[in-house]
C-alpha cells in the first residue's frame, strides 16, 4: 500500500468517525411523561420506595423481624427487609408498636430517618426505633393471614389408593406479637380388587399453635406453645405438649434468615398399644430446641429448612426429631408450588403389645399447590 492511499484511508476513517451518530454529540432525548400519577395520600394501595429506586403499590399485611410482608396483585406476597425500604406509605390506619412499648395508630409515613403518622404529622418517632407493624382494628381490614396448601392422588385398576395431604397456617396480628397455627394431615388408604379388603398405609396429623411476643427487634418469646400429634403408625394415639421458648434472629442479610429458639415444656403420650405391664400414658419433660433457615435462591424461589427437636424421658423415646425442608416455587399472584420432605424420627420407639417396634424414622414427600392470604 502506497504512502498516499494509506493518508487517504485513514483521512477517511477520521471523517466519518467525527460525523458517525456514535462519536458525534448526542441529541436530546425526548419522551411522553407516565400515565400513571402516584398520589402523595395513598388511596387504592399501600407505597413502598426500596432504595434501589422501584416503587411498589399493594398492601402491606405486617412488619415483624424487620420485615416488611408485602402483597401485590402482580408479584405476589414478599417480604422486603426494612434496611432496603426507603419510603413507605399506608392507605389504612395502621398500628405501630416501638421499643419503648409505644404503641400509636393511623395513616404511616416512613422516611429514611423517622416514623410519623398523617394524622399527627408533627409527632415523629426514630424509625430504628420500630419494633412493628400490624393493621389496626379500626381501619375495617383483616387481622388474619395465612396459606394453605394442599395435594390429592386417586388410582384405579387392579389397587385402587387414595391419598392427600393438608397443609395450612393461620396467624392473627397484633403490634406486641403474633398467634400462630399450623396443621398438616397425611392420610393414604388402598384397596385390593381381588381380595375386597381395604388397607390403610398412613395417616397421620399434626396441630400447633404458639403467641410470639416481641421483645426487640431480634429476641422474641413464646408465650406459650402447644403441640399436638396423631400417628397411628408410630404407635401413637395422640402425643400433647406445653411450653415456653426463647428465640433470636442469629441471621438477617439479604435473601437469607436464620432464627433459633430452646425452652422448657411438658409432654403426654398416650400409646395405642404397649407391652403387658407398661403404662399406656406416659409423662415427660422436655428440653425443646431447634431452628428456621429460610434462603431467596432467585426471585421466585425459596429454599427452606425447620428443624424441632425434643430431649425426653425414656418410656418416651429420649430424642425426637421432625425436620421439614424443600423448596417454594412462585407461579402467580398468590399461589405456589411447594416441594416439601418431611422426616420424623425417635430414637427409641416404644413397642406395641406384641413387643414390635415402629421404625425410628418416617419419610413423607410431598407435592402441593399453596394459596397465600
Amino acid at each position: 500500500m502506497s504512502r498516499k492511499t494509506y493518508h487517504l484511508i485513514l483521512t477517511s476513517l477520521t471523517l466519518l468517525m467525527v460525523t458517525s451518530p456514535s462519536f458525534a454529540e448526542e441529541e436530546e432525548l425526548t419522551a411522553p411523561p407516565w400515565s400513571v400519577e402516584i398520589p402523595a395520600v395513598p388511596e387504592k394501595f399501600d407505597w413502598l420506595l426500596v432504595k434501589k429506586g422501584e416503587l411498589l403499590g399493594g398492601d402491606i399485611i405486617a412488619m415483624y423481624d424487620d420485615k416488611v410482608e408485602f402483597d401485590s396483585d402482580e408479584v405476589g406476597i414478599h417480604k422486603i427487609k426494612m434496611k432496603d425500604i426507603k419510603e413507605l406509605r399506608t392507605k389504612d390506619i395502621m398500628q405501630l408498636r416501638f421499643l419503648d412499648g409505644s404503641i400509636i395508630e393511623g395513616h404511616i409515613i416512613i422516611t429514611e430517618d423517622s416514623v410519623y403518622t398523617m394524622e399527627n404529622p408533627d409527632q415523629t418517632f426514630p424509625r430504628e426505633e420500630l419494633l412493628s407493624i400490624t393493621p389496626s382494628e379500626k381501619s375495617g381490614e383483616s387481622l388474619w393471614a395465612g396459606e394453605i396448601s394442599a395435594g390429592l392422588n386417586f388410582k384405579s385398576g387392579n389397587t385402587e389408593s387414595f391419598d392427600y395431604y393438608f397443609d395450612a397456617e393461620v396467624r392473627y396480628l397484633r403490634s406486641t406479637g403474633r398467634f400462630i397455627s399450623t396443621y398438616r394431615g397425611v392420610f393414604e388408604k388402598v384397596r385390593d380388587k381381588t381380595t375386597d379388603t381395604v388397607v390403610t398405609t398412613e395417616d397421620n396429623h399434626r396441630f400447633t399453635a404458639k403467641y410470639d411476643y416481641y421483645y426487640s427487634k431480634k429476641l422474641f418469646l413464646t408465650l406459650p406453645s402447644y403441640d399436638l400429634v396423631v400417628d397411628t403408625f408410630r404407635n401413637i394415639r395422640y402425643q400433647t405438649s406445653l411450653g415456653v421458648a426463647a428465640g433470636y434472629e442469629v441471621i438477617d442479610i439479604k435473601g437469607m434468615d436464620l432464627e433459633v429458639y430452646a425452652g422448657p415444656s411438658v409432654q403426654a403420650t398416650h400409646f395405642e398399644t404397649v407391652e403387658p405391664g407398661e403404662d399406656e400414658v406416659v409423662y415427660s419433660p422436655v428440653l425443646a430446641f431447634g431452628f428456621d433457615f429460610e434462603v431467596d435462591l432467585t426471585s421466585d424461589i425459596e429454599y427452606f429448612l425447620v428443624y424441632d427437636a425434643k430431649l425426653v424421658n425414656e418410656e418416651s423415646g429420649l430424642y425426637i426429631q421432625r425436620t421439614e425442608t424443600g423448596f417454594e416455587i412462585e407461579l402467580i399472584d398468590d399461589f405456589d408450588l411447594e416441594i416439601t420432605a418431611v422426616i420424623d424420627n425417635t430414637l427409641e420407639p416404644v413397642a406395641d403389645e406384641n413387643g414390635i417396634k415402629p421404625e425410628a424414622t418416617d419419610i413423607l414427600f410431598t407435592i402441593g399447590i399453596e394459596y397465600e392470604f
